[in-house]
C-alpha cells in the first residue's frame, strides 16, 4: 500500500450486538492493536448514533481521505458506503457484525487479520448502489430492497435485536395474518401485475440473515435480480426462508425471477417496504440502480466477484428528493 494514502477508520462501538446477546466482543484496543499490527496507519472516529457513519464518511471525502475503512455490521458498512458514493474515496471492511452479508459478497473473510491482509492488498473495484424511494424515505442500499411480509419481519425483529421483546406477539400477529397481495412491478417501463408475499429488488445474493434471496445477483452488472415470491402459504414462505438462511442456495418454481434498471411497486393496499432491512414506509416505492457509485476493496477471487478496476468512475453525489418527486400514490 502507498504510505502516502490517507486511511481513516469508522468504528460502530456496540457491533457485535445481536438481540441483547454479545457475538463479538472486539473492542477499539483491540481494533488499534489489529490496525498497528499490520502497520495501518488511520485516523480513528467512533460512531455516536444511528447515521453518524455517514456523516463521519462524508467529512472524510471533503478532508481528502483515500481509504474509509468500516468496522462494524452490515449497518455500519451500509451507512459509511452512503457516505462514499458518488467519490474516489476506496470502501474497506473490518467485519465486527454478527452477520456480515457484504463482507461475504466482497470476498473479505472474517478473521479480522486476513481482512486486514485485504486492506493492505487493495484490489479495488466498483461496484453498483441501489437508491430506494417511497413518500417518506429517499436512501441508498448495498444489499437489497422490497416490499411485502419481509418488511413487516425485519421491522419487528428490528426492535427485537434492540431488546424490545414486547415485540413477539405483535410479530407473530402479523405473520398470521400476512397472505398474498395484489401487487404491480413496472421493471424498466413493462407492467408486470402479481399476487405475492414479497418481492425483492436485489443489487446482491444475500440479505438479512445470510439469505440466498437472490443467488446469481451481481454487484456489477447494472442490473437488480428481481425475486416475486408469488403463491406462497405463510408456512411454507417461512420454510422456504430457513432453507436458504447461511448462505444456502435452494430452487423453488414459485420465485420469479426479473432483471431491471428501475422498478417501480404499487398495490391497491399500501405494502411495507425496506431497504437493507431497514424499514422504508409503504408503496408506493422505486428502485433503481445507480451503477458503478462506490469503490471498494476486495478480497477473493476476482472472476467471482466484481471486476477489478484501477480508475474508478466518479459519479456525481446525488441529492435527497422531496416529497414532489417521489412515486404516485397508488389507485384503490
Amino acid at each position: 500500500m502507498n504510505e502516502a494514502m490517507r486511511i481513516c477508520l469508522i468504528i460502530n462501538p456496540t457491533a457485535g450486538q445481536k438481540v441483547g446477546l454479545t457475538t463479538n466482543a472486539l473492542g477499539l484496543d483491540e481494533v488499534r492493536a489489529l490496525l498497528e499490527r499490520h502497520q495501518i496507519e488511520a485516523d480513528v472516529f467512533c460512531t455516536e448514533h444511528a447515521g453518524h457513519a455517514t456523516e463521519l464518511a462524508q467529512q472524510a471525502a471533503r478532508d481528502g481521505y483515500d481509504i474509509a475503512i468500516a468496522a462494524g455490521g452490515d449497518g455500519t458498512v451500509a451507512e459509511v458506503a452512503e457516505g462514499l458514493v458518488g467519490t474516489r474515496v476506496e470502501l474497506g471492511v473490518l467485519p465486527l457484525g454478527s452477520v456480515m452479508n457484504v463482507a461475504r459478497m466482497l470476498g473479505i473473510p472474517r478473521d479480522l487479520d486476513e481482512a486486514a491482509n485485504v486492506i493492505m492488498a487493495r484490489r479495488v473495484a466498483r461496484i453498483d448502489v441501489g437508491r430506494a424511494r417511497t413518500q417518506s424515505r429517499n436512501t441508498f442500499f448495498l444489499e437489497a430492497a422490497g416490499i411485502g411480509v419481509d418488511a413487516g419481519v425485519f421491522a419487528y425483529f428490528n426492535q427485537l435485536d434492540r431488546g424490545n421483546w414486547r415485540s413477539i406477539k405483535p410479530l407473530l400477529t402479523f405473520m398470521w395474518r400476512s397472505r398474498p397481495r395484489r401487487v404491480v412491478l413496472r421493471l424498466d417501463g413493462r407492467v408486470r401485475r402479481f399476487r405475492a408475499m414479497m418481492v425483492t429488488v436485489a443489487n446482491g445474493p444475500y440479505l438479512g440473515a445470510a439469505l440466498t434471496l437472490a443467488p446469481d445477483a451481481r454487484l456489477d452488472d447494472g442490473f437488480f435480480d428481481v425475486q416475486v415470491f408469488t403463491h406462497f402459504g405463510k408456512f411454507e414462505l417461512a420454510r422456504h426462508l430457513l432453507s436458504i438462511s447461511g448462505g444456502k442456495r435452494v430452487y423453488s418454481p414459485k420465485v420469479l425471477s426479473f432483471h431491471a434498471r428501475t422498478v417501480e411497486i404499487q398495490a391497491p393496499r399500501p405494502m411495507m417496504a425496506h431497504a437493507d432491512s431497514n424499514p422504508l414506509g409503504t408503496t408506493p416505492a422505486r428502485f433503481e440502480v445507480v451503477p458503478a457509485a462506490l469503490s471498494v476493496i476486495v478480497g477473493g477471487e476476482a472472476d467471482s466477484l466484481p471486476a477489478l478496476t484501477k480508475e474508478p468512475v466518479v459519479t456525481e453525489p446525488l441529492v435527497e428528493a422531496d416529497a414532489a418527486s417521489a412515486p404516485a400514490a397508488a389507485a384503490s
